[in-house]
């Protein structure tokens, strides 16, 4: 199932497939607003929420 989120940087929707998902992580910047999800191709998206809840949503839709 596909996640969607809001690009922090853009303002646009984003849709991830959890299973491309390497890692979430608090962007450095603003922790408790922005993650950091980082996909097996490299690519790194910053969307809103915290990491913890980002977590919790992508673990919800696989």
């Amino acid at each position: 199932m596909i996640a969607q989120f809001t690009d922090s940087v853009t303002g646009t929707a984003v849709y991830v497939n959890p299973a491309y998902v390497v890692s979430v992580r608090p962007d450095p910047d603003a922790p408790t607003r922005v993650s950091i999800v980082k996909l097996r191709d490299g690519e790194a998206i910053r969307v809103h929420g915290e990491h913890q809840e980002v977590a919790d949503k992508l673990t919800r839709t696989t």
